[in-house]
């Protein structure tokens, strides 16, 4: 059975400074999100993928999949990328390993960061996994935009957008 998470919902809205929090990547880097985002604009994406099964997994790929073939007009535009699951560090290296992911995954395990930001999670039989949320942050750390519910389509159009909005 999947339960939604009873979280009340995201913390941190448009306008809010993004918080400080410590996460592992893949390749066993340690990034403190609030330092990390201060350092270039970036794209934060907290997502499920690599412990899913069915549907819910063609849906974590498919978004991992999006980010992959996006990562090249991002570096063009000087954004970063933070991709979030809450699995381990071996199950995303395995899960970057398979999809041949050009990024690292960052393991928000224990979730941290998603209890912290009010990510919303669903938990199917004690595997807990971050809802799709996206934000876009300025370098000076302040959330321009949060994508609830993100759908690949047309999602780094927007949060570019929030992060260098046409003349």
């Amino acid at each position: 059975m999947i339960t939604p998470s009873a979280r009340p919902g995201l913390r941190v809205r448009t306008g809010d400074p993004m918080p400080s929090v410590g996460l592992r990547a893949t390749d066993g880097y340690l990034l403190n999100l609030r330092s990390h985002v201060g350092v270039r604009p970036s794209i934060v994406v907290f997502f499920g993928g690599p412990s899913l099964k069915g549907s819910a997994r063609e849906r974590g790929d498919q978004l991992a999949t999006a980010l992959r073939e996006a990562l090249p007009r991002l570096e063009r535009a000087g954004v970063g990328l933070v991709a979030v699951t809450t699995d381990s560090e071996r199950q995303q290296a395995e899960y970057v390993a398979a999809l041949e992911l050009p990024y690292v995954l960052f393991s928000d395990e224990r979730r941290t960061a998603v209890a912290m930001l009010g990510i919303p999670t669903r938990n199917e039989r004690g595997n807990v996994n971050a809802e799709p949320t996206a934000f876009a942050v300025a370098q000076d750390g302040m959330v321009l935009d949060v994508v609830e519910r993100v759908e690949p389509r047309g999602l780094i159009a927007r949060l570019l957008e929030a992060i260098s909005p046409p003349d």
